[in-house]
Order: C-alpha cells, then sequence, then structure tokens
C-alpha cells in the first residue's frame, strides 16, 4: 500500500467538522466500507475519530490527492462546517498502516479528557499541534 520512501510532496491534513444528528453509526460504517478500497487506489492512509458531536480526521498522502478528497468530503452532508486544523508537509506517514482507521469516543470515564478536548478544538478558531498529538495517541 505505502512505501517506505515517500515522494516530495506527501502531506497530513487533519480537519474537524461537526457531526449531523441523524448520522448514525451505520452511516459511519458506510463511510468505512466506501472509504478503504477509495484510498488504497490512491494510496490514502489516515484515521476517524467521531463523537457524538465530532468527526476529527488525519489524511495523509500525495498534496493535490489529499486536498481533492478534502474538497469532496467538505460537500458530504453527513457534516457540516468542516475546517482545516493542520496541512503539513511529512516526510513520514503517522497511520500507514491504516486506509481508514475508525475509532468512536465513547462517553466513558477513560475518555472524558479527550472528548473534553475535541469540544474545546470544534469550537476553537484555532488549534495547537500538541493538542492533535493527543488524537493521534488515541488513534494508535
Amino acid at each position: 500500500m505505502t512505501t517506505s520512501v515517500l515522494p516530495k510532496d506527501e502531506i497530513q491534513l487533519v480537519y474537524i467538522s461537526e457531526r449531523c444528528a441523524d448520522t448514525d453509526d451505520n452511516a459511519i460504517a458506510k463511510i468505512k466500507c466506501r472509504a478503504e478500497p477509495n484510498n488504497n487506489r490512491r494510496n490514502i492512509t489516515g484515521a476517524l475519530l467521531y463523537t457524538e458531536h465530532y468527526f476529527l480526521q488525519y489524511l495523509e498522502g500525495e498534496a493535490t490527492v489529499v486536498d481533492a478528497l478534502y474538497d469532496s468530503i467538505c460537500l458530504d452532508p453527513r457534516h457540516t462546517n468542516a475546517r482545516v486544523l493542520l496541512r503539513t508537509p511529512i516526510k513520514q506517514r503517522d497511520f500507514s498502516h491504516w486506509s481508514l482507521g475508525v475509532k468512536k469516543l465513547l462517553d466513558s470515564q477513560e475518555n472524558q479528557d479527550l472528548i473534553a478536548v475535541l469540544n474545546m478544538i470544534g469550537r476553537a478558531s484555532t488549534v495547537s499541534k500538541s493538542q492533535l498529538d493527543w488524537f493521534k495517541l488515541a488513534l494508535k
């Protein structure tokens, strides 16, 4: 799927969006089933973290391909208010083993800190790289 030597124009793009109330877990399972083969074909890797209110997704791959995918994701009616938190060149992928890993943050004691940070990021106009690193740990 991915090679050990990445092209020079590889990026990681992280975005957050507001999950629509009618986007249930079955809809998210359908997203995963459709995205996995498409991402494999495009050599895109990444992970999707979600809660009752938000999606946070990491996308990795060739810049033009990732940017085009993000543009199409923004048109998806299952969420609103998509905004890029980070778009940066990478030398190594963080999610090279996933064409699309998906993780739901349940409202449990162990996830309270992550949910609180995700809710804060969802309402914030800026985010720090260290805040995003928390989510990488949760997804790995």
